[in-house]
């Protein structure tokens, strides 16, 4: 996620300088014929047609940003709540095995159970993009287990699935009650749910006709644009034709980035950041002094 304060023109540039280019050499080349006598010479495009497609193009470009934009903002809100309800087991899972009367102290099924939780929101994160989870899993869960979840097509959803294992096992040891059993199986079945939505997002990209009509309209609509300017402007139509076409593709460009927010990609939803925000606050919660420092923005982008 794009965090800094300035636009990075270089990163703008390597996304529409070509195109801008191709533009440029045609805007030169309507501007030549029509300032010679040429039997090529450029036929002019009445300007009403050109507003009226201005228009619709405007509108179907915010269509289409709106709705990229709305699959972003729901993949940011899904791992708001991950870290809301990692953030609610691990106090749980804290508070409900404590002695009365004593220091809440993590006990060995909290411990295991926050480090598993840990891992869950590592998994998810590297499945997401299509990494292998095993480094930072390794480090949460014991080499049995790892060696059980590499045999899984879904890693997150076998750890979940360990999870609630292990509260049935410390519910039926009288670790914790019946009542307190159905509170954590409340967190973990929305847990279940964040992890869907996700990878609802993942697995649906937005249709093809989103991605490939306002891209195939724009670039139409920039080709021909030197021939509405040209009479008018004279040798001003290749640059008022790079500007003009410049705001377009960058405004192409919006949608196309936030569409996917899940392929590890500059404008994506910040899950690295959020997961190490998880690991520090579970590790906190377990009373651990050894705890990474929260992630910071590289070049202005947040991963």
């Amino acid at each position: 996620m794009v965090v800094g304060n300035y636009p990075s023109w270089s990163r703008i540039l390597r996304q529409v300088g070509r195109p801008l280019c191709v533009f440029f050499a045609v805007a030169v080349l309507v501007t030549l014929l029509e300032k010679r006598s040429h039997p090529f010479r450029a036929i002019p495009a009445p300007d009403i047609t050109f507003s009226l497609l201005a228009a619709a193009l405007g509108v179907l470009l915010g269509f289409r940003t709106n709705s990229a934009y709305s699959r972003w903002w729901e993949a940011r809100q899904l791992w708001g709540r991950l870290v809301n309800s990692s953030r609610s087991l691990a106090r749980q899972a804290v508070s409900f095995t404590a002695d009365s009367g004593r220091q809440i102290e993590a006990s060995p099924f909290a411990r295991t159970l926050i480090r598993s939780q840990i891992a869950y929101a590592h998994a998810l994160r590297c499945t997401l993009r299509n990494q292998a989870p095993w480094e930072d899993i390794e480090r949460f869960v014991d080499a049995d287990t790892v060696a059980v979840l590499k045999e899984q097509q879904n890693v997150p959803a076998a750890l979940l699935h360990r999870m609630g294992q292990c509260i049935a096992n410390a519910a039926d040891s009288g670790i914790i009650t019946e009542w307190r059993l159905q509170r954590m199986d409340i967190v973990l079945s929305e847990l279940t749910d964040v992890q869907g939505g996700c990878e609802r997002i993942k697995n649906t990209p937005m249709p093809r006709q989103y991605d490939q009509y306002p891209e195939l309209f724009v670039m139409l609509y920039c080709l021909l644009l030197p021939t509405v300017l040209v009479q008018e402007l004279g040798w001003l139509t290749p640059p008022v034709t790079v500007l003009g076409s410049f705001v377009l593709l960058v405004l192409n460009r919006i949608g196309k980035n936030l569409e996917n927010p899940f392929e590890n990609q500059v404008y994506d939803t910040p899950i690295s950041a959020l997961s190490r925000t998880i690991e520090i606050n579970l590790l906190q919660a377990l009373g651990e002094e050894q705890v990474p420092l929260p992630a910071q923005p590289v070049d202005g982008v947040l991963w």
